[in-house]
């Protein structure tokens, strides 16, 4: 999903949006869902991925347009904490958390 407006540093071509749209689409809908009604303990996923999937992931979980992705901004190596309730409710805990870095090893790309 292209952001809007578009960034002046990155200019994909159109169809790199429609490829990568649907392979990071499903991705979402494979890891960001309400437990099985069976379910009756908690769960906890840990995904190690790009920060752009993480942007991604957060802004359809929250039900914002996507298409704000870009607009976050994430360190390299931090922790992200998205909980989705049985009921559907999402709760962004945190974002992009660095805390356990040392300042002197914190980037970004």
């Amino acid at each position: 999903i292209a952001p809007i407006p578009a960034p002046e540093h990155w200019k994909p071509e159109p169809w790199e949006f429609h490829r990568d749209g649907a392979r990071i689409e499903a991705a979402f809908r494979s890891f960001i869902h309400r437990a099985h009604p069976s379910q009756s303990e908690e769960s906890h996923d840990i995904v190690v991925c790009h920060g752009n999937v993480i942007r991604y992931f957060v802004c359809r979980a929250l039900q914002n347009d996507p298409e704000g992705w870009l607009r976050l901004s994430l360190a390299n190596c931090s922790i992200t904490h998205l909980v989705v309730k049985p009921n559907g409710n999402v709760t962004l805990r945190g974002l992009g958390e660095k805390g356990h870095l040392p300042s002197d090893m914190v980037t970004y790309n």
